[in-house]
């Protein structure tokens, strides 16, 4: 039991290697005492691979751990509920589709991003328009993650995704739509032809091409009329992608000659769906005040000011590097932390590494350059910067000088 308790204040330790392997022990002996502070770890712990250890361990007890699991989905920290959606994907439970779907459109693109995949895992089509609805949103990588859970669920998915095809409030959204149908492809999407012929005359180009592009994954011989009839298209990206999709047209395809540029051939009429054209309620994912952090150096500089602006009002942090923390300040984090440790019983040389770790733990917690990216979050903040000849000078809500805990 001193050997469990032990392990358990370890899992705070400064060093990262230290609370990996209590982590593992702990789970390894399926401790259910730990389950607890395994999962309370979930919303502090900076390092990747500790943090799916965590995951790892809390599933090797998951009768004690998954409420525990569960109750951190509303956890006000944005990596707390980060991990416990991870770790809820790993196991699919039907019942967690409705717990996670509030986290589908979590202010935090990462958390929303593993939420997409966890509700998919889940398998109820009725978290479909909730996905729809997020259409656009996020990095190339987050929109890729999308375009995979809504592929999970098939033919469920197309009518809304049409539904954002034709009414997506942004050619971003409607691009995104035609690149989930495309990839759907045939037959799954074969019911989306007509809309996806519709696209062709978007105003947006990417739209047109996107559009273009998704027809060339279905079979029916009126889509290839099309595709064929686009060659002759007004806007030379279309025609060059009509061009090179013709090179590859599946040789089971017969193309009904003479369809007029323009028009929907009625065999694809017939597969429309009029309940599609309703579409997914609109959503907006406004960028962080830019304002927020100020950078100097680099040509990577515009590319870092959005993601670090994002930490920056997610983070909210107070200092900006390690050195800018006042002495005094980590001295009573550690004194507190220490006395606390005495407190509980842990020997003195144990006592000594929880204080360690609660002020590393601090130091990740308020410091910019030592938290946890809300974009990538297997990565550092100050890893981002790495090569890019970009400094952070200042932060809304910085602190300097002398300052209390």
């Amino acid at each position: 039991m001193d050997d469990d308790r032990t392990r358990i204040a370890l899992l705070g330790d400064a060093e990262a290697d230290v609370r990996l392997r209590m982590a593992l022990e702990l789970g390894q002996a399926r401790v259910v005492d730990a389950a607890g502070p395994l999962v309370a770890r979930f919303g502090v712990e900076p390092d990747f691979g500790v943090r799916e250890t965590l995951t790892w361990a809390v599933l090797r007890m998951r009768d004690t751990a998954m409420p525990m699991v569960r109750h951190a989905l509303d956890d006000p920290r944005w990596i707390a509920r980060l991990q416990a959606t991870h770790t809820l994907s790993k196991l699919g439970d039907p019942a967690d589709g409705t717990r996670l779907l509030p986290l589908v459109a979590d202010p935090v693109a990462s958390v929303a991003s593993r939420a997409w995949w966890a509700v998919a895992q889940c398998g109820d089509p009725e978290v479909v328009p909730a996905l729809v609805a997020q259409l656009g949103r996020g990095s190339a990588e987050d929109r890729n993650s999308l375009y995979v859970a809504l592929g999970h669920f098939g033919a469920d998915a197309v009518p809304e995704v049409v539904g954002a095809l034709r009414h997506g409030a942004t050619a971003t959204v409607r691009r995104h739509a035609a690149d989930v149908l495309g990839g759907l492809g045939s037959p799954l999407a074969e019911p989306a032809a007509v809309a996806l012929v519709e696209a062709l005359s978007d105003d947006d180009g990417d739209v047109r091409v996107g559009g273009l592009s998704a027809l060339g994954y279905l079979r029916s011989p009126a889509v290839w009329a099309v595709i064929e009839d686009t060659v002759a298209h007004s806007d030379p990206r279309l025609r060059l992608l009509a061009g090179r999709l013709l090179e590859r047209r599946p040789s089971a395809v017969v193309v009904r000659r003479g369809v007029a540029s323009g028009e929907i051939p009625s065999t694809l009429a017939d597969l429309d769906d009029p309940e599609a054209r309703l579409g997914p309620p609109p959503m907006s994912w406004p960028e962080p005040d830019p304002s927020l952090v100020t950078l100097e150096g680099g040509p990577w500089k515009s590319g870092l000011v959005v993601p670090l602006a994002r930490q920056v009002e997610v983070g909210r942090p107070r200092w900006l590097a390690r050195g800018d923390v006042p002495a005094e300040v980590l001295d009573a984090v550690g004194a507190a932390a220490l006395e606390q440790a005495l407190a509980d019983g842990l020997p003195e040389g144990v006592a000594g590494r929880v204080a360690a770790g609660a002020v590393e733990q601090f130091v990740h917690e308020t410091v910019l350059l030592e938290q946890c990216s809300v974009v990538e979050p297997g990565r550092l903040v100050k890893d981002l910067l790495v090569g890019t000849e970009v400094h952070v000078v200042d932060f809304a809500g910085r602190e300097v000088g002398r300052a209390t805990v």
